[in-house]
């Protein structure tokens, strides 16, 4: 390998041998990847030093070689720790497990050898060589990527469904393998993208072997692990074929992801595998469902090649019966947005850069927990500590979660927002929040302290994250001044997830007081930033986790009101800090929106305002936006009618028209059938509908009766809307829409939530209305 050239860790992999573990790591460079073997390799954990006879006593029975470490360790919760070496991963198992049957304790047993190298050397997503020795960098790959999407008939959970044909989409082939039936004959087309196959035994070989002829670096798919490989897999598990689908021509390793039957890891020699849901939601893209028709209908303002979505199972099973050229466009359709999907996102752009944050592969989405392990253990081993076992901290402490003060309902002319930047992780790195400055702290003198909450104290001098918070906060301003967005996300995401995990009992590093001292502190800023904006004469109208609305009444500029209370604000907390606590401060406020208009609503029925719910006008330039927080023209739950009236009503209250006249037009519009397109409601069941035995919510009312009328519908997304005679599904309504329904639980809700504010009322404005004619 050429010096000092950077390649990218694609995979990692481990195997017990007879001369130990060896380790290899599929690396990546121009195009072109190599597997680097490291040879020779014992996996280590640790022990408690007063309990090193009791285990001795087991290796000896045991006849194991097992190495102890002269170095001593402390463990967080205090034991005093000794590093043991076993000759294997499978070795190390076994006396593990002996020695836990018997009440024996072990620290960082579940850190496998691949993981432990790179991490200890802190090789993150990169390396290159110096001599023999790899050395931590950054690097871009070119990724060959290949999409992978099959067709079956109708998947039942617990059996193989039949398989239909496979379509691989790349740079280098597109293609779908069709296993051929009885009714579509090989002449009836016979294009460049279809490979027929005569049964699914030479379906599933053609496919391993165009796999292995388009080589690529990573398998990207929608469900691909658990779905389209997994059924590829269970295939040739019972034709007896080997899914060697891997580099070197090897097969998978799975795993179950906990108790769950249907869901696995799957491990790739020498490839990713990259799912998409999996993939957007760690990059914290929002969207109404995370099907592959929503995604793609919302980025690429197109979907899936299917025209009777009523029953999408049996237009499928309609085209492979009598029109292959539009079943193999619908399948390779489906591949290829998978492919678009992950371009116009950029993921992979921040895929990378978050590997090279985290140390984290590409194909593990969310992971925080493991994110934050790589990151802190190998600096937590150099202060001489070992991490605790999940699990291990039993207080049963309870952490709040973020301030939301109490709202004062209203309309508001000029409201401005000042938001505290990054307000968790600044306060992590302002008041040295750390799991082992916490356990330093609780035995250091006071004035070496810092106080957090639930009698929590962090040690001055001995921490380790909020110095790494630092890092990452420099490395973000660095990446928006390049205007580098995956970058400034990927760090955004994972300063963010560092809260989170250390209030979660699934981190090895929880601790109810770290949590806590992260929350409770951000309740005490929220609520003194409040009382120093009040003190300067502009009321506080609502707060949330880490943001104030101001009400800017009667400023001529609420704009520069708002720069200058965030830096007078800023100033008051530099000094504050420094005088009751000696700590520089890294809070940080900024204005970030005026809304002209403002409206906090109350919580229905009563004079209570209501909280996560407003509405608000904004000028960009010369036109206006609306911005709707929680309420109904947000919300997947209400109809297009409610998201359309709030909408326009909202803005002509906003503009200063007339909303009387829209609201019975309305009315009337409605009772005279011309918006009956817009009162279908559209719900995704959550489990299957034999499922649903005590509660049969609307939707699965609805859901029964399409049942009913098509037995052959398998879908879980349903149409339906409320009728004289209940609940029914889109296509089968026989009977009248009811339109007093919409009326009091859609529109009248909508517009109470303003009329309030006017001293009136809907129905009483409707009766009025319709007395006059």
């Amino acid at each position: 390998m050429a010096q000092r050239t950077p390649f990218y860790i694609l995979s990692r992999h481990w195997s017990d041998v007879e001369t130990g573990i060896e380790l290899r790591y599929w690396l990546l460079h121009g195009g072109r990847y190599h597997c680097w073997t490291v040879p020779d390799q014992e996996s280590s954990c640790f022990i408690a030093v007063h309990q090193l006879a009791q285990w001795q006593s087991i290796w000896r029975r045991m006849q194991l070689n097992v190495r102890v470490g002269d170095k001593p360790f402390q463990a967080l919760l205090g034991d005093s720790v000794l590093p043991v070496y076993s000759e294997t991963f499978q070795q190390q198992r076994r006396w593990v497990w002996q020695g836990k049957e018997q009440g024996l304790k072990v620290w960082e047993d579940d850190v496998n050898p691949a993981e432990r190298f790179l991490m200890e050397r802190f090789l993150f997503g990169s390396l290159q060589f110096e001599g023999t020795k790899a050395k931590p960098a950054t690097s871009e790959p070119e990724l060959n990527v290949l999409s992978i999407d099959i067709e079956t008939e109708w998947f039942q959970p617990g059996s193989t469904p039949v398989l239909y044909s496979v379509a691989l989409a790349s740079k280098r082939l597109n293609r779908v393998f069709i296993v051929q039936n009885v009714h579509a004959a090989k002449q009836r087309y016979a294009g460049p993208d279809i490979q027929w196959c005569p049964d699914i035994a030479s379906c599933l070989q053609q496919v391993v072997d165009a796999i292995q002829q388009i080589d690529p670096d990573c398998i990207v798919g929608w469900n691909v692990i658990d779905f389209d490989l997994r059924i590829l897999q269970e295939h040739c598990d019972q034709l007896g074929i080997v899914f060697a689908i891997g580099r070197n021509h090897l097969p998978p390793r799975w795993r179950k992801r906990g108790d769950n039957a249907n869901r696995y890891h799957i491990e790739l020699e020498g490839r990713l595998v990259v799912d998409g849901p999996g993939a957007f939601r760690s990059a914290s893209w929002a969207f109404e469902d995370y099907s592959l028709e929503t995604v793609s209908q919302t980025l690429l303002h197109r979907g899936k090649k299917i025209e009777h979505s009523d029953d999408r199972v049996g237009e499928i099973e309609r085209m492979y019966r009598e029109d292959i050229q539009a079943f193999a466009g619908y399948n390779l359709e489906d591949a290829q947005l998978v492919l678009e999907l992950f371009d116009v996102a950029g993921l992979w752009h921040f895929l990378l850069e978050r590997s090279h944050l985290t140390g984290l592969p590409m194909d593990r989405p969310g992971a925080s927990s493991a994110a934050f392990n790589t990151v802190y253990m190998p600096r937590l081993h150099r202060m001489g500590y070992v991490a605790s076992s999940i699990g291990e901290q039993t207080l049963q402490l309870s952490s709040p979660g973020g301030f939301v003060m109490d709202s004062v309902p209203g309309i508001y002319q000029n409201v401005i927002v000042l938001d505290f930047k990054s307000l968790y992780p600044s306060i992590i790195r302002t008041f040295l929040i750390d799991p082992l400055g916490l356990q330093e702290g609780l035995k250091a003198d006071p004035v070496d302290t810092v106080p957090g909450f639930l009698d929590a104290r962090f040690h001055r001098q001995h921490h380790i994250l909020p110095a790494l918070i630092d890092q990452l906060w420099q490395a973000r301003d660095i990446a928006k001044q390049q205007k580098n967005a995956p970058m400034s996300q990927a760090i955004k995401i994972i300063m963010n997830s560092f809260y989170g995990v250390l209030g979660s009992p699934l981190c090895r590093f929880f601790d109810p007081r770290l949590a806590s001292s992260i929350t409770m502190r951000g309740h005490e800023i929220l609520q003194k930033s409040r009382s120093f904006i009040e003190k300067q004469g502009y009321p506080v109208i609502y707060g949330d986790t880490d943001s104030v609305f101001v009400h800017a009444a009667g400023h001529e500029s609420p704009e520069d009101l708002g720069r200058q209370l965030a830096s007078a604000l800023n100033r008051w907390w530099q000094e504050q800090l420094q005088r009751d606590f000696q700590l520089a401060c890294h809070l940080e406020m900024e204005f970030e929106t005026h809304y002209e208009k403002f409206v906090m609503p109350t919580i229905r029925g009563s004079e209570t305002g209501s909280k996560k719910r407003y509405a608000g006008w904004i000028q960009e330039g010369k036109e206006y936006r609306l911005v709707f927080k929680g309420l109904e023209a947000v919300r997947s739950d209400w109809t297009p009618l409610a998201k359309q009236f709030q909408a326009t009503l909202y803005e002509k209250v906003f503009r200063g028209e007339s909303y009387r006249t829209f609201i019975v037009q309305t009315v009337n519009e409605l009772e005279a059938g011309l918006l009956d397109a817009l009162l279908i409601y559209r719900r995704r069941l959550r489990r299957s509908i034999d499922q649903y035995e005590k509660q049969a919510p609307p939707q699965v009312q609805a859901a029964r009766l399409k049942r009913a009328q098509n037995p052959n519908w398998q879908g879980r997304n349903i149409e339906y809307v409320k009728t004289t005679q209940g609940w029914q599904p889109i296509p089968y309504v026989n009977a009248p829409l009811d339109y007093q329904h919409y009326i009091e639980k859609q529109l009248a809700p909508i517009a109470d939530a303003l009329l309030h504010f006017f001293g009136e009322d809907f129905n009483r404005l409707i009766d009025e209305q319709l007395n006059l004619f």
